[in-house]
């Protein structure tokens, strides 16, 4: 039943009667190369030179910088205002082919930005109220790479790109550590346009189900109350609207265990991720996740019924996107998923039974198709606060660390350079434990379960600092990139690196002596190193160990191992 309805939506994108075709419309399993796509967007600004019923409004197609490499991402604005006044409208970005091997909104997004400018009458209040922004193609060195068959597990198209990109990075894991050019041409675009909706376009992996279309948003746990309230709205509205035009959805498909019967998690999306990054600058993100064994042209215009029915929620006169965040002095840095708390949905499934593989002789998995079930099933979808912490008044760090004030710089968080020479109070943090990734992820060794010692030290301030006054728009993200104990912080992308390596050490023939007189001068040390060694049988038998636990102690250990670099003015 769910095949047939979502067929029966495959007829045409729209009734609209327009001179320009996509190659998916041509050819429906084909997706559009980068040149293709270009084109065919330069070939629309030029047949709708004006936007119908709106006179003041052109479509603009554009670069908004260059990927790694070296080619220009390109940008549709729908509604560009004519001349050169301020336009102060909230945006709307739709990104496509992050993974340039899951196309589907590369074509569903060129044909519906030709039928919302050729029924620009109907999306009056949406083109009127906000700016709508495509990117064409974001990884367009992946897009590049053609091929076949890199996606073992997609049905179709023909051909089409590689996920990774220039860099072979996954630029869905790179908004945070923004190592690719990709990202810094992205952040750069993504802050000066102030988005406040963001959709990503995806095709899944995973388990087989009858469902073409899913998807999931923002969680709510990383939003303020009125972001929560228009999120919830929308996700509403959506779950509401598109069964009704032939496609059954629910949210992503993320199995607790080997299949769906098992239940769900909901996806929670840090800020490496599109959907957790956009939360972080207070945007509602969507990511769409249409079923890779569905045929290429059902996934596209499921992609295309989506970000229709998203568009037509917001061309209502009564929707209102909430602009200013909310200030608050905690902010939130770690979640835990509460297993004891769950939900149900209803879901509908194949049945899913293991047999002996013909290759390999083992047991093997397998979906039949022809025995569906419906039901409902566990769906673990509730996170809770683990960690906060009170934001200081400002940040500062000094000029030495530029990647990271450069990265500041692109996600709009604007810096006060430090003129004039000053001694201060400041809050610090040392390292106390970290865990360094035994294995490459993303171009690093991704630390986990960070802990942190804080005190208050005297700082030498010099000129050329920077530092960065802590504003309720800057506050979410500042406190997921600064604070080392969170997920995605900076530390844990591996910045901060080289405090971890202490750098002077000494001879212990030269240190024994020094040892000694230090401990006779420093009573209070000796009787903490006499206990010490009382009672630890194995440090008592270390000589190395009771020596450097003494230089730790001493004047001569430098104090600035471990210590973290960016400082906090409370």
């Amino acid at each position: 039943m769910l095949h047939r309805l979502c067929l029966l939506s495959l007829l045409s994108f729209t009734t609209a009667q327009a001179q320009v075709k996509t190659v998916f419309e041509t050819d429906s399993n084909q997706t559009a190369s980068y040149e293709a796509c270009n084109t065919y967007y330069r070939n629309l600004c030029e047949q709708f030179r004006r936007v119908p019923d709106l006179p003041g409004m052109a479509p603009l197609y554009f670069s908004i910088g260059k990927s790694d490499g070296l080619r220009d991402i390109m940008v549709l604005q729908v509604n560009s205002p004519l001349g050169k006044k301020a336009d102060l409208r909230p945006s709307i970005l739709i990104n496509n082919a992050i993974h340039a091997g899951e196309p589907e909104g590369v074509d569903a997004s060129m044909a519906l930005a030709r039928d919302i400018l050729a029924n620009a009458k109907r999306w009056k209040h949406l083109l009127t109220h906000y700016r709508l922004f495509i990117i064409a193609q974001y990884n367009v060195d992946g897009i590049e790479r053609r091929g076949c068959c890199s996606r073992a597990n997609q049905d179709g198209p023909d051909e089409y790109g590689f996920r990774a990109s220039a860099r072979n990075l996954d630029l869905n894991r790179d908004f945070i550590k923004a190592d690719s050019r990709n990202a810094e041409t992205f952040i750069r675009f993504f802050t000066r346009i102030d988005a406040r909706i963001f959709v990503d376009n995806h095709t899944s992996n995973g388990a087989d189900y009858p469902y073409t279309l899913t998807y999931f948003g923002t969680h709510p746990a990383k939003l303020s109350g009125a972001e929560r309230q228009t999120m919830k709205g929308l996700c509403s509205a959506l779950d509401s609207v598109l069964p009704r035009r032939g496609w059954p959805v629910v949210p992503y498909v993320e199995t607790r265990r080997e299949v769906p019967d098992s239940g769900i998690n909901g996806f929670f999306d840090g800020g490496r991720y599109a959907t957790g990054f956009a939360a972080l600058h207070h945007c509602l993100g969507f990511t769409v996740e249409t079923h890779m064994l569905k045929p290429f042209p059902q996934r596209v215009r499921a992609t295309y019924a989506f970000m229709e029915a998203l568009l037509e929620q917001l061309n209502q006169s009564n929707m209102v996107l909430p602009m200013e965040p909310q200030a608050s002095d905690w902010q939130v840095f770690s979640w835990k998923q509460a297993n004891s708390t769950q939900d149900s949905l209803f879901f509908s499934g194949y049945r899913a039974a293991y047999k002996q593989s013909k290759v390999t002789g083992q047991q093997r998995l397998y979906y039949d198709r022809t025995q569906a079930w419906q039901k409902r099933i566990p769906f673990h979808n509730t996170w809770i606060p683990v960690d906060s912490m009170r934001m200081p008044k400002a940040y500062l760090i000094s000029p030495a660390w530029r990647e990271v004030i450069e990265r500041l710089e692109w996600n709009g968080v604007q810096g006060e350079t430090i003129t004039k020479a000053e001694t201060m109070r400041l809050g610090a943090s040392y390292i106390e434990h970290h865990e360094a990734g035994r294995n490459p992820y993303e171009g690093h060794f991704l630390h986990q379960h960070t802990r942190v010692r804080d005190t208050v030290l005297t700082i030498q301030v010099q000129p050329g600092w920077v530092k960065y006054t802590v504003t309720p728009r800057n506050s979410r993200f500042l406190s997921q990139v600064m604070h080392p104990e969170a997920s995605d912080s900076y530390f844990n992308w591996n910045f901060f690196d080289a405090i971890l390596q202490q750098k002077e050490w000494y001879s212990a023939y030269v240190f024994e002596e020094k040892a000694e007189a230090f401990l006779a001068a420093n009573p209070a040390v000796k009787a903490q190193f006499e206990t010490r060694r009382a009672a630890d049988p194995a440090f008592a038998s270390d000589g190395f160990a009771q020596l450097y636990w003494i230089y730790r102690q001493s004047p001569w250990y430098e104090r600035t191992n471990n210590l973290y670099p960016v400082f906090r003015e409370e």
